[in-house]
């Protein structure tokens, strides 16, 4: 059976996928003697205290300090078991050891410290969490990758004491104190509401990011993490995704590019034919395969951004409960999603000819190949609308596309056969015919 791939820029996904991928190795002596002396304290200025975010690129970015570092942007991340700082902001806290970071593709050297306060908010409407353990990080790659820099992420350790609320219509962070203030006896109605329990990533640690159970098939039950740093809408192991025939070797997908803290690895993107998170049904959309360190690290799901944003989510790590309320019906497509013809051109200043037709494109359905040149688009010269234009329509066509081609020179005959006229109709990679 043939497998099909196809590769364009704007399948590139933007999930900075920290943890299925971080966790903290602590060694030496000095740790155990740290947990004695330093007790995390949870506290705000307000019984509810708002944050306001910036959504950038599927990421939630806050402003908060570290010490007397101030007003720092940091990545607000469920998925990360610790929270990370930059190397570069020269931080220097209580070193507790030498750790590593295990993340997709290799791991990275990291130092543990603890800090004294970590605060999100503003002067008098701020939560804190004063004495806090924290990984140092290189985080250059997700600065580069989101176009704005970065100086740490938030992880679950900082939620620990607070209930949590991310309203994504209103680019709000609410924090509610967890000693007055549950969701734990909230009754959902399945339709509008949604409650789930959830599960510790980690059953051996106190503060654990934090698994909520879906189905692959009727009866095949599958962890996901709740990942608000995964940029992304849901993804799956690929050999959990084999193993419950979410993708087989015939399966139309995307590929894709997906990154962690410092390193890249590759996923693919199809439609799920079957898929349950609690009582809602994905079905139908667009998820990742996620296939980094060679299925060896036994990854669960993740359910990211993409997905979350269409609800209000509440999140009382203490009790291990996710309320989810939905807030819009429509559905934000992914990159896999857009129309394409599955060319890829030459554009040399004067004339765009074929490089390359993408297998079971509409470009290949259509008979063209490559050394053609493209002299006309829906009517309009190459010549006169210029090559540039001509390459961005070809990229992002608006519909049925009309394209005059000049052929490749016939090898045998050392001629070049008479133009011809060919009606293209684009389509989603993922909907491709495969034959």
């Amino acid at each position: 059976m043939r497998t099909r791939t196809t590769t364009d820029r704007r399948t590139v996904s933007f999930g900075i996928v920290m943890l299925a991928t971080i966790f903290m190795l602590a060694q030496g002596g000095k740790t155990g003697y740290a947990q004695q002396r330093f007790i995390s304290e949870y506290s705000q200025d307000h019984t509810i205290v708002e944050v306001p975010f910036l959504y950038r690129e599927h990421q939630i970015l806050v402003h908060g300090d570290i010490d007397d570092k101030k007003n720092l942007t940091l990545l607000f991340d469920s998925g990360a078991s610790a929270p990370v700082i930059d190397t570069s902001l020269g931080i220097q806290g209580y070193h507790l050891a030498d750790t590593t970071i295990h993340e997709a593709e290799g791991d990275t050297a990291s130092e543990s410290i603890w800090v004294g306060d970590i605060s999100l908010g503003e002067a008098n409407s701020a939560v804190h969490v004063h004495n806090i353990a924290v990984l140092t990080a290189d985080l250059s790659q997700i600065s580069s990758v989101l176009g704005q820099k970065i100086d740490g992420i938030i992880g679950v350790p900082f939620m620990a004491g607070f209930v949590t609320e991310i309203d994504y219509e209103k680019k709000n962070l609410r924090f509610r104190s967890s000693r007055n203030y549950t969701i734990a006896d909230r009754k959902p109605d399945n339709q509008h509401t949604f409650a789930f329990d959830l599960t510790p990533a980690n059953a051996k640690r106190n503060v654990s990011c934090m698994l909520l159970t879906g189905q692959l098939q009727p009866k095949y039950e599958y962890d996901f993490l709740f990942d608000t740093g995964f940029s992304g809408y849901v993804s799956i192991a690929h050999a959990a995704a084999e193993q419950a025939g979410t993708i087989k070797a015939d399966t139309p997908r995307a590929s894709a590019t997906s990154y962690s803290v410092s390193r890249s690895f590759h996923s693919d993107k199809i439609r799920a034919g079957f898929l349950m998170l609690g009582e809602i049904n994905l079905s139908g959309r667009v998820i990742a395969i996620d296939s980094r360190n060679n299925d060896a690290e036994g990854q669960t799901g993740i359910v990211g951004n993409r997905f979350l944003q269409n609800y209000r989510v509440t999140f009382d790590l203490p009790r291990h409960k996710l309320w989810l309320e939905r807030v819009t019906t429509k559905q934000e497509l992914d990159e896999a999603e857009t129309p394409t013809l599955g060319l890829v051109v030459r554009n040399d200043g004067k004339t765009i000819v074929v490089d390359r037709v993408k297998k079971y494109s509409p470009a290949q359905h259509s008979g063209i190949h490559p050394g053609d040149e493209i002299v006309s688009i829906d009517g309009h010269d190459v010549s006169t609308m210029g090559t540039q234009a001509a390459t961005d329509l070809l990229a992002s066509p608006h519909g049925m596309t009309a394209l005059v081609l000049k052929r490749a020179i016939d090898p045998n005959l050392g001629t070049r056969p008479e133009p011809v006229t060919l009606q293209l109709n684009p389509a989603s990679p993922l909907d491709w015919k495969v034959e």
